[in-house]
């Protein structure tokens, strides 16, 4: 009799920490989607294109860049803020990847950099126009995705 009134609360126990390991496991999972290389993300629309967007808006930030990674994935990409519209260069010092560099204004894309080659490490890449976001992508990515001048930017 007396482990009949045992095995109730056992299993309510059970139970309860069954619930609680679930709802933290699950907040756990949607951080991680949401994140990489331990940074918060958001993503980027470009037509049909998604890209999941490490934001860089301090001045710390957008000097670190993406120096030192190995990789960045497909749909990874490095998104610039900065407070006003200016020409702002990039350069590939110590970058262990090419890109596609592609400046924003107003949403809109202004100006394409293509297959930016780590190579030129110190050659310095300007845009012909004002902008004020700068995206980071693998290169090559523009072309295969029919991205251009004058695309619209959605995020």
């Amino acid at each position: 009799m007396l482990k009949k009134y045992l095995i109730r609360p056992v299993v309510i126990i059970l139970l309860l920490g069954f619930s609680v390991g679930v709802f933290f496991f699950s907040g756990a999972l949607e951080k991680e989607r949401k994140s990489f290389w331990g940074k918060e993300v958001r993503e980027v629309r470009i037509g049909e294109n998604i890209f999941q967007v490490e934001i860089a808006a301090t001045p710390a930030k957008r000097n670190q860049g993406l120096f030192g990674r190995k990789e960045l994935c497909r749909d990874c990409a490095m998104l610039f803020l900065f407070s006003e519209k200016g020409l702002y260069p990039f350069w590939m010092k110590e970058m262990n990847f090419d890109l596609d560099i592609i400046w924003i204004d107003k949403n809109e894309i202004a100006h394409i950099a293509k297959n930016v080659s780590r190579k030129k490490e110190l050659e310095i890449i300007r845009p012909d126009c004002e902008a004020d976001k700068v995206l980071e992508i693998n290169a090559g990515l523009a072309d295969k995705l029919g991205i251009k001048t004058g695309d619209k930017i959605e995020f």
